[in-house]
């Protein structure tokens, strides 16, 4: 007994300092330090980071995280000075985490990040005119051993649920093409329920988006037989779909861009797409090439150059010229499809419902 009385005032004195040290912090670590803070910065800045306190504030360290990913720590509430440049951008929840001994409180406040530069503006060059399939509802286009690989929706009057256009209802499909004829060569048509969007070809097989079924198709690229059905990881809409050689790359028509797991099609990380000013929604069709993602944005006859690593936009191109090439009709759409061909180092762009396809070589 007397060897546990000899315990009880150690016990009770280190309980009272861990209670005093968490009343201390509670009452004069006040907040996150927002005074010198913006709501916007680039990813080019740097941005300082302290905790508000009182005079009487005892706090032995803070670390800071960015989402819940630790990006430094400081001793005794320095200013800890960090550069943004290997931050994603987007909107992003800081948390600072005191310590005092045993205790510790959390803070949090929000800034937003955006591209580090504005868009270079990049032009092309008209290589070739193809023929295309103009009853063709474009969502994804992409070479595979020298093939042309196109997965088509079943818009309705043009995409549009206002019946602007014919009216008429297309199928979804895969299919291979000849792209200099524009002829089909094989095609696997979709159940009329199914509403197709974006492709790609990984590891020998071609995977298909659907727009609101929330989930996607594995084909054998060769036969176009159905081989496998994967859920998508959450609820949400399928639009455009990449691939750098390991992971897929998917857009649901928001700012985000998703990277996946190809076998489980499970989220393995995520971008949102910005310029230098603020964030840019509606990403659609995605094609890899030289490290960078090259994508379409719905409503528009343009194609960005996306940074993957953190989303920013490095370059635009402007291709509205390529519509009034094409031949007018009720169901003819906006530009979708762009797929780069490694043999002739061209890129290949058509849109909903084109009669024409066009190679162009892209002049940084």
């Amino acid at each position: 007994m007397k060897k546990y009385n000899i315990l009880i005032p150690l016990v009770l004195g280190v309980a009272f300092m861990s209670c005093s040290n968490k009343k201390n912090l509670e009452k004069n670590v006040l907040s996150i330090e927002t005074g010198h803070l913006k709501q916007l910065y680039k990813a080019s800045e740097d941005i300082k980071l302290s905790l508000k306190t009182t005079e009487k504030a005892q706090v032995d360290s803070v670390v800071y995280y960015f989402n819940d990913k630790k990006v430094g720590a400081s001793i005794k509430n320095e200013v800890l000075n960090l550069n943004l440049a290997e931050q994603k951008l987007g909107k992003t929840t800081i948390k600072a985490v005191a310590y005092s001994d045993n205790s510790s409180k959390d803070f949090t406040t929000e800034i937003e990040i955006t591209a580090p530069n504005a868009p270079k503006f990049y032009s092309y060059k008209i290589v070739n005119t193809f023929p295309h399939d103009q009853e063709a509802y474009t969502q994804g286009l992409e070479f595979y051993n020298g093939i042309l690989y196109e997965s088509t929706g079943n818009g309705e009057g043009g995409g549009s649920t206002t019946g602007r256009g014919t009216g008429k209802k297309g199928v979804s499909s895969v299919r291979q093409v000849d792209y200099k004829t524009g002829k089909v060569i094989k095609i696997h048509n979709q159940a009329m329920e199914i509403f197709g969007e974006g492709c790609t070809i990984l590891n020998n097989k071609l995977y298909q988006l659907t727009y609101q079924n929330n989930e996607a198709y594995v084909f054998n690229p060769e036969t176009l037989d159905l081989e496998k059905t994967l859920p998508y990881f959450k609820k949400m809409e399928g639009w455009g779909l990449a691939n750098d050689g390991k992971h897929l790359y998917m857009t649901e028509g928001t700012e985000f861009i998703y990277k996946l797991d190809p076998e489980t099609f499970k989220e393995v990380d995520r971008v949102s797409v910005y310029t230098d000013k603020n964030v840019i929604p509606y990403a659609n069709e995605l094609e890899w090439v030289d490290g960078m993602l090259y994508a379409n944005f719905y409503g528009q006859n343009a194609v960005a150059v996306i940074n993957p690593k953190n989303g920013a936009i490095e370059a635009v191109i402007d291709f509205s010229e390529l519509v009034n090439l094409t031949t007018y009709h009720a169901d003819r759409d906006v530009m979708n499809g762009i797929a780069y061909n490694p043999q002739t180092k061209t890129f290949f762009l058509t849109g909903k419902n084109w009669d024409k396809m066009f190679e162009v070589q892209i002049i940084k």
